[in-house]
């Protein structure tokens, strides 16, 4: 039975200093795919923007290969071989978390390194950042209200 993902990526905008080092860690990790999008406020800042793995994720509706899908831990993630680069999921997402440019004709989304979970790592991104602006949190209430809250006055502010 799939059920929603109990961890989540969250990103302390007090930290963040743009160094990127998150992206080239995904990027490492995931031979080359460009996992992280990226997003900027009023060209002031930039900031990382993490794949929620909603619940009722609007990627997974979206696709009409049915590329994306739910695992059984309940991370969203796509099957490179069914994607036909489309991006339908990258127009779905509310919260701009997946990359629209494609690679090798695919789409590229955060899966929150599963290999490396899996081995008890944290994922790449999180195990890089030098100012602790990443951090991988267990998902609760209180997060969830924040998130909504957070992601519609931050939508406001961010642009691709």
């Amino acid at each position: 039975m799939e059920q929603e993902t109990q961890y989540r990526v969250y990103v302390n905008l007090d930290y963040c200093i743009d160094c990127k080092s998150c992206e080239v860690a995904c990027a490492n990790s995931h031979n080359v795919w460009h996992n992280l999008s990226r997003g900027y406020v009023d060209e002031i800042a930039g900031i990382p923007q993490h794949c929620r793995h909603c619940k009722d994720a609007a990627c997974v509706a979206a696709c009409p290969q049915d590329a994306m899908y739910r695992d059984e831990s309940g991370i969203v993630r796509r099957k490179s071989f069914r994607c036909t680069g489309c991006r339908s999921c990258a127009i779905a997402c509310p919260f701009g978390a997946i990359n629209p440019e494609l690679i090798r004709h695919t789409i590229s989304k955060c899966d929150l390194c599963i290999t490396r979970l899996e081995d008890g790592k944290l994922p790449a991104c999180v195990a890089t950042c030098t100012t602790g602006a990443l951090e991988f949190k267990k998902l609760d209430e209180t997060y969830k209200e924040k998130t909504v809250l957070g992601a519609r006055n931050l939508g406001k502010l961010i642009r691709r």
